[in-house]
């Protein structure tokens, strides 16, 4: 009896289907002898060290990391590129400067509120002196940095003036004051004046970077806990030290913070330090 056409149609199916189950497993028992696995593990990439919001902008420090190895090693060196922040929708060109990726972008009020922020884009530069470019992402803390220091001190007739440098990302009031007091940079040392307790003395301080002075009548006005020895400098001395300590009230949109902080000035009488 001769098999009819569809009987053949099948079987030549199923033996041609058995072949190729044993081609299939017959690679796959050699394909580890074969096949030589690659991966970027030792691939250059992108991420962000440090962001540092301050009166003057915002400070995004890009760090390139290079992890290859002899004898081949993978080496990028940056050249441009651009970041966005993904909070705030900015977007700016980066800098480099002696190989340190960085990026400047203006101070918005977005930036008080937030503590940790999305960044990503593209650095070019070169591969082992081939063009290249890479991508990235990464989410990263920001830093605030509030800055308040003397620039100035002058006392005359019992009436101290401080002049106070303020660089801060929010609106702050300076004060009350705790035991101050200014004394000779000489051995032994004098005192001028000397506070036990609070003074409250405050001054307002907008967002930014401005100067800002202190004025406070040291006697007779802060009463019985104010020991002054002079209403002037003194005579034969010309160097002197102010210790300030200072409370800072920074006026965020989330809350108030106040801290207390030690601001302190050595100046000689006619200019100097």
């Amino acid at each position: 009896m001769v098999p009819s056409p569809l009987k053949i149609t099948l079987l030549i199916s199923i033996l041609s289907i058995i072949i190729a189950l044993i081609l299939i497993w017959g690679t796959a028992q050699i394909a580890p002898s074969i096949i030589h696995y690659s991966t970027l593990s030792n691939a250059p990439y992108i991420k962000v060290e440090s962001i540092n919001v301050t009166s003057n902008g915002v400070y995004i420090r890009l760090a390139v990391i290079n992890n290859g190895t002899p004898p081949s090693p993978l080496v990028f060196k940056p050249t441009g590129g651009w970041v966005e922040v993904v909070e705030t929708g900015q977007v700016v060109n980066v800098t480099v400067i002696n190989g340190t990726v960085i990026a400047k972008l203006p101070l918005t009020p977005q930036w008080v509120g937030l503590a940790s922020v999305g960044v990503k884009g593209i650095v070019s530069g070169t591969l082992n002196g081939s063009r290249a470019y890479i991508a990235f992402f990464d989410v990263a803390p920001i830093h605030i940095i509030n800055t308040i220091g003397i620039t100035n001190v002058s006392y005359a007739d019992c009436v101290l003036n401080v002049t106070l440098s303020v660089n801060t990302v929010v609106p702050v009031v300076i004060g009350p004051i705790i035991n101050m007091s200014l004394f000779t940079v000489s051995t032994p040392g004098y005192y001028v004046f000397e506070t036990i307790g609070i003074i409250n003395t405050t001054i307002y301080a907008p967002a930014g970077s401005h100067n800002v002075t202190l004025t406070i009548q040291v006697s007779p006005a802060l009463g019985r806990y104010t020991y002054v020895y002079s209403c002037n400098y003194l005579s034969g001395f010309s160097k002197y030290t102010l210790w300030l300590p200072i409370g800072v009230t920074y006026m965020y949109p989330t809350g108030n913070v106040t801290s207390y902080t030690l601001l302190t000035k050595t100046f000689v009488v006619g200019g100097g330090s």
